[in-house]
């Protein structure tokens, strides 16, 4: 590397010495004087040159060599005929140029002012590319391996941070040197490039027209991801800096994580990295295991079984009556024995509140919030008793007007229509799931006494339980308002309204009390 002029007399060298990245030649301390140089000596430019106009000169090199040395990267990587062992050559100059910048940035006090800021932003994603590079073909796996587990040890008493030194150790031959220097580097530049800059919304890097940066969702997940990793779902699909148990940088950044995912609706990454982040603490192995079952499919097919019991009741309960109760008392009891095994064994026994978080409680609460007032209201039984026509209408209405707001919400966070609609409605089909479970949970237990008090009373007389049943007219085909046996009951038409209700509640609560996310961690 060498400084040229041009002052229309041809090119011309500024310096006599050429910058040749040979540990044994020159020492990147020339090259970082040279730049000093041309920061505090104009006359170098042209015998009228100014302070001012040099700086200025300066400032534009630094901002133009990132996009530079990306697009160089970009070229080679993608030509198949570069040698590897050139490419490898390249990761290591390209590393120490960056660093030698990003070191005159900061000693300039350059690194916030807005004109070098996305540079400097810039400057810290090329640091990690190309340690990250590095790490993949020059760090043994062994070491790799010792590092996640936190037997390895990257800081020694002779740890020399300088330039120097780095370019030093890149010519060693000691593979020990070698792996922790670069595993330390590359984990500094992975928290500056992620926690500081990607995760930092008030930077605006990704949200400015001439950013170099994909969107911030994306750069995000290539941070955190292994490599040519789409869509995170088990632990071996996460970076090597997110496994390292009892590590307190990787622990913080887990939390931030999260929190992030969560404020961008993307309840599935949020979920894989609270799950990820309590077997890491607990050092159980996860490489293999599905960290996620979040998704629009899993909802709705587990809204499809629990409609199942009362689908079929719809279709055939005249035909085999005990089978469909049998269904309906099985489909009850098995809520109530999944609420009680969380609440006894997993909380009060184990105190894991990891299914408590990844099931997005902010959503759950509302939901409880909206069932208050729903639950207790005697209109609403008695419109749970109406015919199909005006209880659906009104449920339908309901449920639209529920995602109508979710999409407005995520959509003014995310801004793509179509990302935004596709999340805002998995996050509509998790809370109807949540709001169902928590009606038969409900109803299962209050609802005998709610449907005595609402239903059992005719011409001002009041009725046996057991005539309920069939005293009111089927709701869809050969649909009971009641089903089950005798105690364990559940109530189709009233879960079915109070579902949309409390859901509907719930969300316009969150919206009118906090300007919070519904996804927002309590």
């Amino acid at each position: 590397m060498r400084f040229e002029i041009n002052a229309g007399e041809g090119w011309t060298r500024l310096f006599p010495e050429t910058f040749s990245f040979h540990a044994r030649r020159h020492d990147p301390a020339e090259l970082y004087l040279q730049l000093e140089d041309l920061w505090t000596k104009p006359r170098l430019l042209s015998p009228i040159a100014t302070r001012r106009e040099a700086e200025e000169v300066v400032r534009r090199l630094c901002a133009n060599v990132p996009r530079y040395l990306e697009r160089t990267l970009d070229r080679l990587e993608a030509d198949e005929s570069v040698d590897p062992q050139l490419l490898l050559r390249v990761y290591e100059d390209v590393a120490l140029l960056v660093r030698l910048f990003g070191r005159f940035l900061i000693d300039k006090q350059l690194e916030g002012s807005p004109p070098l800021r996305l540079a400097s932003h810039h400057l810290r994603k090329l640091s990690f590319r190309t340690l990250l590079a590095l790490v993949r073909l020059r760090v043994r796996p062994e070491s790799i391996a010792g590092y996640q587990q936190g037997t390895l040890v990257l800081v020694d008493p002779t740890y020399d941070a300088s330039d120097t030194a780095f370019l030093a150790v890149l010519a060693e031959a000691d593979p020990e040197r070698v792996d922790r220097t670069l595993l330390r580097l590359a984990e500094s530049a992975f928290y500056r490039w992620l926690e500081d800059v990607c995760l930092d919304e008030e930077n605006q890097s990704f949200e400015r027209a001439d950013s170099p940066f994909a969107d911030r969702e994306t750069e995000v997940l290539r941070a955190a991801a292994a490599r040519d990793v789409r869509q995170i779902v088990r632990g071996r699909d996460l970076s090597i800096f997110l496994k390292r148990p009892h590590n307190r940088d990787c622990t913080r950044v887990l939390k931030r994580l999260e929190a992030w995912f969560l404020r961008q609706y993307d309840i599935h990454h949020a979920s894989v990295v609270l799950h990820h982040s309590a077997l890491l603490e607990r050092g159980e192995p996860d490489a293999d295991r599905v960290l996620s079952r979040h998704s629009p499919r899993n909802y709705s097919l587990a809204l499809g079984l629990l409609l199942l019991p009362f689908v079929g009741a719809a279709v055939a309960y005249d035909r085999a009556p005990l089978l469909f109760d049998f269904a309906a008392s099985a489909e009850v009891l098995v809520v109530v024995a999944g609420a009680f095994w969380y609440l006894a064994y997993r909380f009060a026994w184990k105190r894991d509140l990891t299914f408590f978080h990844a099931s997005v409680p902010r959503i759950g609460a509302g939901i409880i919030v909206g069932y208050l007032p729903v639950f207790l209201i005697d209109e609403v039984w008695d419109l749970s008793l109406r015919a199909q026509f005006p209880l659906a209408a009104v449920s339908v209405l309901i449920g639209f007007a529920t995602l109508l707001y979710l999409y407005v919400e995520v959509q003014r966070r995310l801004g793509d229509p179509k990302e935004a609609f596709s999340r805002a409605g998995g996050i509509f089909l998790l809370g109807l799931l949540e709001a169902a479970v928590l009606g038969i949970l409900a109803t299962s237990i209050l609802g005998r006494f709610m449907v005595y008090r609402n239903w059992a009373t005719l011409n001002q007389q009041s009725l046996p339980f057991e005539m309920i049943r069939d005293l009111y007219p089927r709701f869809e085909g050969a649909l009971p308002r009641m089903l089950g046996i005798d105690p364990i009951l559940a109530f189709p038409t009233a879960v079915f309204s109070m579902t949309f209700m409390a859901f509907f509640i719930g969300v316009f609560l969150q919206l009118l009390w906090e300007d919070l996310p519904i996804t927002e961690p309590l």
